[in-house]
């Protein structure tokens, strides 16, 4: 059960809003615009159709570490399919719904997509899911979200070296959430999206925020994707995923089914 929730949590997020704000020359580069800057984002969006990486995924609570090797396969917009060695452990997870069984615990879980909104306390949905994996932005970014240019020396955040900083103000339920997206300046990709309470300020000590970061992009068939990303939950859990290696285009295999005779774990 522990293994599920780390993959799930590995794999989400979320938002929309706005304010009316003018449109930004950026810094000092000259022609360079918000809504320059937004179209760049949107054509550098992945578009693949099939998707398989090997990875890593480390999982960092209380001082303990736990990791895992697995295969992740993707059929854009449709499924994400996770296998961990020999088949032991399988999360399927589609449009409206994750099913999970576990072979070492002769286990399974079949719920509906909402399952990982409980999980969070957040509305997410499938096509947010598989942004978030590939550096894009979770929500639809536009020049009013503008906010500033990143150009100097971050000591404390090296990562958000030079940077495209977008905020969106987010009400979900109870919840009312900033988001902050640092754009790449050079592949029009995510460094990182932060998420903290409105209320709060970004710059306390004890401020909870929910980030996830980006590192090390590559190339293939003209399109970036990242190989290590990083999420660091509300309550200072962690979660490495880092990409072994990547294949895109090619026909994959899907195979899920539950085993006759295992127990069904409730999770509602």
């Amino acid at each position: 059960m522990k293994y599920i929730n780390s993959i799930l949590l590995t794999l989400v997020f979320l938002f929309t809003s706005c304010a009316l704000k003018k449109e930004y020359v950026i810094g000092d580069n000259k022609g360079v615009t918000s809504k320059k800057i937004v179209k760049a984002i949107e054509q550098n969006q992945n578009k693949f159709i099939s998707l398989q990486a090997r990875v890593k995924i480390s999982y960092s609570s209380n001082n303990k570490i736990k990791s895992n090797t697995a295969t992740i396969r993707i059929l854009a917009g449709e499924k994400i399919w996770i296998s961990a060695p020999l088949g032991a452990i399988r999360l399927l997870i589609t449009k409206d719904s994750i099913q999970y069984y576990n072979k070492l615990e002769r286990n399974y879980i079949k719920t509906d997509f909402s399952y990982i909104e409980k999980l969070i306390s957040l509305d997410i949905t499938y096509d947010m899911l598989e942004k978030l994996l590939f550096g894009q932005p979770v929500l639809d970014l536009s020049s009013r979200d503008f906010e500033k240019t990143l150009n100097k020396n971050n000591n404390q955040n090296p990562d958000k070296l030079r940077s495209y900083i977008f905020k969106k103000e987010v009400d979900f339920d109870y919840n009312q959430l900033i988001g902050l997206f640092y754009i790449n300046p050079y592949n029009y990709k995510l460094n990182s999206q932060i998420f903290y309470k409105k209320n709060d300020s970004l710059m306390l000590k004890n401020q909870q925020t929910f980030s996830i970061n980006y590192k090390n992009y590559t190339t293939l068939n003209k399109e970036v994707y990242p190989k290590k990303i990083l999420f660091l939950d509300w309550n200072d859990k962690t979660i490495n995923i880092d990409m072994k290696s990547v294949s895109i285009n090619k026909k994959l295999n899907i195979p899920f089914r539950i085993p006759k005779g295992y127990n069904q774990v409730n999770v509602d």
